[in-house]
């Protein structure tokens, strides 16, 4: 009986490990990365980094390009129509953006998966 025991304690002890390893990524991703990137912090983010901010939309310059505020700053977003979900959005809106960083050459700005106001 005790070499079933030991047997099955052998057996079981890598499912904890591993569970205990997920939790701890898990942990170290909510306390490593915020849930809402600042326009600073996306700016130093590397190319297709998915990122959620919040702030406006404050200006349209046309092509699908759109300028985005918050408290530290603004960045270009590229916004195609059916990103917008059918919101209407004002300047003094706030809203969260869903998308990942497109680095070119010369700037850096949101390509929008999606927008909730």
């Amino acid at each position: 009986m005790k070499k079933i025991s030991v047997l099955a304690l052998i057996a079981f002890l890598p499912i904890c490990s591993s569970f205990t390893a997920s939790a701890k990524n898990m942990n170290n991703n909510m306390n490593n990365q915020p849930a809402v990137w600042s326009v600073t912090e996306v700016v130093s983010l590397p190319d297709d980094t998915p990122v959620v901010m919040r702030g406006r939309i404050t200006k349209n310059m046309g092509n699908n390009i759109f300028v985005f505020e918050d408290a530290s700053g603004t960045i270009m977003l590229e916004i195609d129509e059916a990103d917008w979900n059918g919101n209407t959005v004002r300047v003094d809106d706030i809203v969260t953006v869903y998308g990942s960083v497109d680095k070119g050459t010369n700037y850096t700005e949101v390509d929008v998966d999606s927008i909730v106001k």
